[in-house]
């Protein structure tokens, strides 16, 4: 088979009625293209994003040459492939209408040998305006919507939701060649995909490897491309070719081969795996990938293989437990038979430009979740389906896939048409992508269970629409998912408890989204507290961004909480009333004393967020294993905006995902309390069990100790256990409370500490925190730098950062007691530049909780 990619800078767009030509790059966006031509400028500086909206109005074309040369013109079949078209569009080859298109989620394939010509060929898409499609679709058939921060008709294009605008995104309804394009020639068949099914018994892994070749007499109902029946007669063409399958374990030894014969275009490879490399999420073991390939031969001939093709998969056995338990039903990831308590958070694109998550970004934020001891991802439905490259970091980090389909907080015209448009762009996705060991589940849509169910009110809302918003997800799409991928379970909703709009944001079983918190009614985040859910799938608090971060979007006049450009710059509503910085003041006022300036505000922003998150995610970690699930909204931002992301837009770490690190962490010690009682309780996600130390200390603010002990305990595998409960009735008064401290950590053997905290009994507002004398010692080692930090007073969340280079430090916004060391390391290779010593003592800050809003 011969593959002749159609990308690259040979492209050309513009504006239909313009006379100029722009050079355009492929894959790639319109906006992108017109940023690089200079038809437009920073797209968030400022008030920029505004020319977005009004650009998307038009309606845009891209043209190219390609040359066709003599070997791809004798293969029997040539076929033009699209992996990504956003997203309405008309498909000209050689001045001939080959196919309209209007979805963005889909691969196309059209069959062109009858138009393609010996040497140069032209190819030319029109791209119809996504903004205008939408008001056309909506006064068509107009449906109620609960989503106040996109227009109407967002759900009427099988475009990325968010596109549109959303409370967390701001409006850039692009358009484009987001994925690649290529022109495929081969004769009769050739190899179309690879299914790998897997059965765990006897310490063996027996591997079915069904493969499928792509043949025109067998083409699947869902294709795009026509049938050639009648063109061949006989016995299948396939039934000509045999399949040579290799699998090689992690370190390239060659474990099987054999030949698979084929017919009707399928084949099974069945093999046993003796003593296999397990892959395991990470913390729990190793992320082991074996290779499998694949070579098309055809029987009689000897010479090269017709075509080739090799997957990475993981030998794991994962599934969903639901079953019932005393707190109702449980909703539990295991992992070869492993229960595995799922940290991470929510996922959506890093940019709003998608061609630029790609590589290097795609990269650094899988190792960053890593790095913060995530285990899981939940893929959000309102964006788009990934990358292949996105799930094979996941594979190699350990991080297990939560994937919804991608259908968000909306209903949708459901009719035949669209029903068989959906069916297959879920079919093209589950193909891609059921392969990946990091995938554990697919969910049917993000909230339309929930927001459409009988307990909200909304005009418009009627019986008919509810129970065709049943149907799309119980009956269609989940029959697709379970014929193309029968061995992962099907989620119908996230909040769900199972479908049929039965208490689908319950906390007896399924998951939950305790949005109580944040969203109305805006309870403090000690309501977390009250959530016994037995999988937390979403939950969060918002922070401005990081202050270097902003910087490159504002002018210095624009540096306050309330400027106009950062008002423009928060997208969450209620009731189409921007509120969402005006919680963040709230959240930020229960908290701490009123900051200073604008830098102090984006530190307590910060700090009430993670402080919020942390106080969910450990409550929700204590209560395993009832709770099963804590996975936070949401991990990154795809623009310079405030949201509820723990790294921001430019991959600053906040102090959320410093918080995660710690949060997260295998081990954790935590603090519960109630009245004048501390509960500390140990949560331990291995499986084997230890000897460890719980060591406390009640302090004043100035590091003195009142009283201390500890305690010899046994940690148990897998386990979530209260080991101390302190009294502090005869220690701590109305007066004292506000100057003392809780200091507390868990040892190991060895009396190295596992993890460790402190406690306040009053909000940080209220204690009397004393002025730090922090010192801090720098020394260079091999290929990283030691930070050495000590305190004279109590300091809490000291947040260490470099005033213009950025760097990712090992540990970072901890508290601090006089008498102890911490030292924090710098790898040289995560930092964005090169300096040296010298340069980064002049450079190192901090900020700390203790002189917030003090001048």
């Amino acid at each position: 088979m011969i593959r002749c990619k159609l990308g690259g800078a040979s492209w050309k767009f513009r504006a239909c009625g313009d006379e100029k030509w722009y050079k355009a790059c492929v894959p790639g966006t319109l906006f992108l293209d017109m940023m690089q031509n200079g038809i437009i400028e920073n797209p968030y500086y400022r008030f920029n994003e505004r020319q977005f909206a009004e650009l998307a109005k038009r309606d845009y074309e891209y043209r190219s040459v390609f040359c066709v040369d003599e070997k791809i013109k004798k293969k029997e079949n040539q076929v033009l492939v699209f992996e990504g078209l956003d997203t309405i569009t008309s498909i000209f080859l050689n001045g001939e209408k080959i196919a309209d298109t209007d979805n963005m989620h889909r691969t196309y394939r059209f069959e062109v040998g009858r138009l393609l010509k010996q040497g140069e060929n032209e190819i030319h898409i029109l791209f119809y305006s996504p903004v205008k499609y939408i008001e056309e679709q909506h006064k068509a058939h107009p449906l109620p919507e609960f989503n106040t921060a996109s227009p109407h008709g967002f759900s009427q294009i099988r475009k990325i939701h968010s596109s549109f605008g959303w409370d967390a995104e701001p409006v850039v309804p692009d358009s484009g060649i987001w994925r690649d394009v290529y022109l495929e020639a081969y004769d009769q068949v050739k190899l179309d995909h690879i299914y790998v099914r897997q059965r765990h018994q006897d310490k063996k892994v027996w591997l079915d490897a069904e493969v499928y070749l792509d043949q025109y007499t067998q083409r699947p109902s869902l294709s795009i491309c026509p049938s050639k029946t009648g063109a061949l007669s006989g016995k299948s063409p396939s039934e000509e070719y045999r399949v040579h399958m290799r699998l090689e374990d992690p370190d390239g030894i060659l474990k099987a081969e054999g030949n698979v014969s084929i017919a009707d275009g399928r084949g099974i490879w069945n093999i046993a795996v003796d003593d296999p490399q397990l892959w395991w999420p990470n913390g729990y073991g190793e992320q082991t990938l074996y290779k499998l390939s694949a070579a098309l031969v055809q029987e009689l001939e000897e010479g090269e293989a017709e075509d080739r093709t090799e997957i990475q998969i993981g030998l794991r056995k994962a599934e969903v437990r639901k079953e019932p338990d005393r707190w109702g039903e449980s909703f539990a990831f295991y992992i070869n038979d492993v229960p595995v308590y799922a940290k991470g958070g929510c996922y959506t694109p890093p940019d709003k430009f998608l061609t630029l998550c790609r590589g290097k970004r795609h990269e650094d934020l899988i190792r960053y979740c890593a790095q913060a001891n995530f285990n899981c991802i939940r893929v959000w439905g309102g964006a788009v389906f990934p990358d292949d490259e996105f799930y094979d970091l996941c594979d190699r980090y350990g991080i297990l896939v939560w994937q919804d389909l991608m259908f968000a907080c909306a209903l949708y015209h459901v009719t035949d048409a669209f029903v068989d448009n959906i069916s297959a762009e879920t079919r093209d996705n589950v193909i891609r992508l059921r392969n990946h060991p990091s995938l554990m589940l697919w969910c049917g849509s993000n909230e339309n269970e929930w927001f459409h169910d009988f307990e909200h009110e909304l005009e418009g809302l009627t019986y008919e629409l509810r129970m065709d918003n049943l149907r799309q997800y119980e009956v269609h799409l989940k029959e697709v998912v379970r014929k193309y991928d029968p061995d992962r379970l099907y989620w119908p909703s996230s909040p769900s408890s199972g479908g049929g709009y039965k208490d689908p944001n319950g906390y007896e079983k399924g998951d939950v989204h305790c949005w109580y918190v944040w969203y109305l009614p805006a309870k403090p985040y000690t309501f977390y507290r009250e959530c016994k859910a037995r999988f937390v799938s979403e939950f969060g608090l918002e922070s401005f961004q990081s202050i270097k971060t902003l910087c490159h979007y504002m002018e210095p006049e624009d540096m306050s909480p309330n400027s106009e450009v950062m008002d423009f710059m928060q997208r969450c509503s209620d009731n189409h009333c921007n509120m969402g910085n005006g919680k963040i003041m709230s959240y930020i006022f229960q908290e701490v004393r009123p900051p200073e300036n604008f830098r102090e505000y984006v530190y307590a922003s910060q700090y009430a967020q993670a402080e919020g998150i942390k106080y969910g995610a450990c409550h929700f970690r204590r209560m395993k294993p009832r709770c099963m699930g804590s996975l936070y909204w949401q991990i990154v931002d795809c623009f310079p905006g405030t949201t509820w992301s723990g790294i921001d837009y430019e991959y600053r770490w906040k102090i959320l995902h410093y918080y995660a690190k710690r949060f997260y962490q295998n081990t954790m010690i935590s603090a519960s309390e109630h009245e004048k009682m501390i509960d500390l309780y140990v949560v331990h996600d291995g499986q084997e069990g230890f000897d460890a130390k719980v060591q406390w200390a009640l302090r004043k603010n100035d590091g003195i100790c009142i009283k201390c002990d500890e305690k010899e305990v046994f940690v148990k595998g897998d386990s979530s256990e209260l080991v101390r409960t302190l009294d502090f009735s005869d220690s701590i008064n109305e007066e004292s409370k506000t100057e003392c401290y809780l200091e507390f950590q868990i040892t190991d053997c060895k009396g190295m500490t596992i993890s460790s905290d402190t406690h306040l009994f009053v909000k940080p507002k209220h204690f009397q925190f004393l002025a730090p004398q922090l010192s801090w010692h720098v020394k260079e080692e091999g290929e990283e730098f030691q930070i050495e930090l000590q305190t004279d007073v109590y300091t809490k969340c000291i947040f260490l950062d470099l005033e213009k280079a950025d760097a990712i430090f090992s540990d970072n916004c901890f508290d601090l007691s006089p008498g102890q060391k911490k030292t924090v390391c710098i790898r040289k290779g995560e930092m964005s530049s090169v300096i040296s010593k010298e340069e980064l003592e002049r450079e190192l800050c901090c900020q700390c909780l203790n002189t917030l809003g003090k001048g």
